[in-house]
């Protein structure tokens, strides 16, 4: 019994080091699959079909020249408290912080049958909840975030990346850095989709078709697209104007 109970004890202590390790990457049903044994991160990768986001402050240098480091500090912890709940709630995977910078994965580290949806759809919610955050902002007499976002969708290799000592699950390729290409060029409350990601929303979100883009590293320019909602009764036509 004295055995079982220390056993017990030690499977307790791994699964709360576990959950602890993972909650603020995956979100609690991920946390769940991992704590169980159902998912596996190890480290390596693997090719896999993924919707990047990618979500930027604009003008987040100036900002943090004019105000004490403790202020910007404790913005950004409110900030990414607000959209990183938003992201578990679409069953999104953190991938990391950037300074100000979100980055977020859909379909990795397990596959998601609707994952560019997921993805554009927490990109409209980043965005209403954006907007109830900057209300509450400016009524204290404070300044407004401005946020764009960039979405793309593509093959890369996901995996644990690092050290034996430090690892860190995220993904690698070509399609990532298109994502955030595309998120560098959204100007504020813009949703910015590539057209891999658009043709596979295109009957369920509602965007407006852009001048095509050249970016670095793409011999060719890239038609893009602004997410502006959901498709519905309001939504007729691809030359709805953004709200």
């Amino acid at each position: 019994m004295a055995i079982h109970n220390s056993n017990l004890a030690r499977q307790i202590e791994q699964e709360a080091k576990t959950r602890v390790q993972f909650q603020r990457l995956l979100s609690p049903a991920l946390v769940d699959q991992v704590v169980k044994g159902k998912l596996q991160l190890e480290k390596g990768g693997a090719l896999s079909e993924v919707t990047m986001l990618f979500s930027d402050i604009r003008g987040f240098t100036s900002m943090s020249e004019s105000r004490a480091p403790q202020e910007i500090v404790r913005l950004l912890n409110e900030y990414f408290e607000l959209m990183v709940d938003v992201l578990f709630k679409h069953e999104g995977t953190l991938d990391k912080f950037v300074g100000d910078e979100i980055v977020a994965l859909f379909g990795a580290p397990v596959p998601m049958p609707n994952a560019e949806l997921n993805a554009v759809s927490c990109a409209l919610d980043m965005m209403s909840a954006l907007r109830d955050f900057n209300r509450m902002r400016v009524d204290e007499g404070q300044e407004e975030i401005r946020v764009g976002i960039g979405i793309n969708t593509g093959t890369v290799v996901t995996g644990a990346i690092g050290s034996s000592r430090a690892l860190q699950y995220t993904a690698i390729g070509d399609p990532v850095n298109t994502a955030s290409r595309l998120c560098s060029i959204a100007k504020h409350g813009e949703i910015i989709l590539s057209e891999a990601t658009y043709q596979k929303v295109k009957h369920e979100i509602a965007a407006v078709p852009m001048e095509p883009v050249r970016v670095k590293g793409k011999a060719d320019e890239l038609r893009i697209y602004n997410a502006v909602g959901l498709r519905g009764k309001e939504w007729r036509g691809e030359t709805t104007k953004p709200r």
